[in-house]
């Protein structure tokens, strides 16, 4: 049996895999990170990608329950994180992706961790909780 376009996507992401993570993105591909991040097309989505990478030692996706219908995927995941400063993260996450044959051409991720609304910096990249830097994938 083959994987979801979800199941691919976490996988590529958990391997630290910038190209093979953008090979899944249609190229008109949308995509929402949990800190509110967003990319539109594939150029833009492999910047985010990149940049949310560059910032990890590591990455682990842990599959809790997922769901399909049609086009779309949905997941809930127990995701880990281990920062370029060995901090090491475990926060839930929930992921939507549409998929056709072009490949995922929406991505959407939603945490439980969020920053509050007047917490906003728009020059920082992810959230902090607690002090601590908290990925958005």
């Amino acid at each position: 049996m083959t994987q979801s376009p979800l199941e691919q996507l976490l996988g590529a992401l958990d391997r630290l895999d910038v190209d093979g993570t953008v090979a899944l993105f249609a190229p008109d591909v949308r995509m929402m990170l949990a800190d509110g991040r967003r990319a539109t097309g594939s150029e833009q989505a492999r910047e985010l990608i990149a940049s949310f990478m560059a910032q990890l030692r590591a990455t682990g996706h842990r599959i809790t329950a997922q769901w399909h219908q049609d086009d779309t995927w949905i997941a809930e995941s127990d995701s880990s994180y281990e920062l370029r400063d060995h901090l090491q993260l475990q926060v839930p996450r929930a992921f939507f992706v549409r998929a056709n044959t072009t490949g995922i051409f929406e991505m959407r991720v939603y945490g439980a961790h969020e920053q509050a609304l007047a917490d906003h910096d728009p020059d920082a990249g992810g959230i902090r909780v607690g002090g601590h830097w908290l990925p958005p994938l």
